[in-house]
């Protein structure tokens, strides 16, 4: 039964299945739902015969018995027993007990959502329900996980973006310079960092020391800002930076982490479509440099609390700059579209034009959180 409960980690089809109900015995269909997520069902049929699926593409066929309050299902010639109290079906081998009732929503639905794939609404269901649905889902299915694994934290020095050893979120690019500020100079660390692993991702914190040639400590950055979103679905990216005063621009050491976890206190979050990221070279002594995006709700409903990280980038795609712009208390209206503006820093400005480096691009990706107060 060791396939059964692999399978239940496995993001797959799920076949729907008319349920058999009896009141006199287990028989019937049994759900294995998550945060309104049907993952898998059993169905105990009155023969003896049984079928299983659990977040599988094809049901497996078996049989079962009862005997009291235990239920023992056995596919292929391997059993497994089941703790029967009229309302559920559980075991140690299985994160869930299985119940009478489904989900709202099929996982077929879900992992469209998180492919960013098409899919048709149930009736009476918006798209701002499947949204919250799929995001809870993630967050308590990242706690199974967890369960299963552990921390993960991505870290290293100047020089290279080494990995602990059971971390597999991945340093795609990075970048630290230092750069005047107006009180002396600052250590600017910023990455782009992408979750790689099979399962929902924190960003929880990170660190930076920055020691001169003899080891002593010249600098410090207890946390980081700003940041991109900090919750990542398998797959996802986003940027982080780190900041950190100096007395005088000498060659440092840079040691920097960060963290992540399969769980966390800190909310979920989905994507927000962006469009026309644009940086735009101010014409005149005293005009700005400004990088733009677009983000698109297009959605049925408003969205409130759109954020959006953006970075500045020169031709070979090496990180600049980092900021973030977002619409607290605001809302977009459906089916409608807004640009934000962010102004680069006049520092960044002065450091690009004494190094011969030539801002080309802007990288920017938008979110909304699932607050959970």
């Amino acid at each position: 039964m060791k396939k059964i409960t692999a399978l239940l980690l496995a993001l797959c089809m799920l076949l729907a299945i008319t349920p058999v109900l009896s009141e006199d015995s287990p028989a019937g269909n049994w759900y294995m739902s998550l945060a309104d997520v049907t993952l898998g069902y059993i169905l105990l049929n009155e023969d003896g015969s049984a079928v299983v699926n659990i977040a599988s593409k094809e049901d497996m066929q078996g049989t079962w018995t009862g005997d009291g309050e235990t239920v023992t299902i056995t596919i292929n010639g391997e059993g497994l027993d089941f703790a029967y109290d009229g309302a559920s079906l559980s075991s140690s081998q299985f994160p869930l007990a299985l119940t009478r009732e489904e989900g709202k929503l099929p996982m077929t639905l879900i992992a469209s959502v998180m492919n960013g794939e098409e899919y048709t609404l149930p009736e009476g269901v918006t798209d701002l329900e499947v949204m919250s649905i799929a995001m809870n889902f993630m967050a308590e299915y990242a706690k199974i996980v967890q369960n299963m694994g552990g921390e993960s934290s991505i870290g290293g020095t100047d020089g290279g973006a080494a990995l602990s050893r059971s971390a597999k979120a991945t340093v795609l690019k990075e970048n630290f310079k230092i750069v005047e500020s107006y009180s002396g100079y600052n250590g600017l660390y910023i990455a782009k960092i992408k979750n790689e692993t099979e399962s929902p991702m924190f960003v929880t914190d990170g660190s930076m020391q920055l020691t001169d040639k003899d080891g002593k400590t010249v600098g410090e950055a207890k946390y980081m800002y700003p940041t991109g979103s900090q919750y990542l679905e398998p797959g996802e990216v986003t940027f982080v930076a780190m900041q950190a005063d100096l007395e005088e621009d000498i060659e440092v050491n840079v040691a920097k982490h960060v963290n992540t976890k399969f769980d966390s206190y800190q909310d979920t979050d989905f994507a927000v479509t962006v469009e026309n990221p644009t940086y735009v070279k101010g014409t005149g002594e005293y005009d700005n440099d400004t990088m733009r995006v677009t983000v698109v709700n297009d959605s049925d409903e408003p969205l409130a609390g759109i954020q959006a990280v953006l970075v500045l980038e020169d031709a070979d795609g090496n990180l600049l700059f980092i900021t973030t712009e977002s619409l607290y208390r605001y809302e977009l209206g459906p089916h409608s579209s807004l640009t934000l503006v962010s102004s680069v820093d006049n520092k960044i400005r002065d450091y690009c034009t004494k190094n011969g480096i030539e801002p080309t691009t802007v990288e920017a990706y938008a979110w909304v959180e699932n607050r959970s107060w």
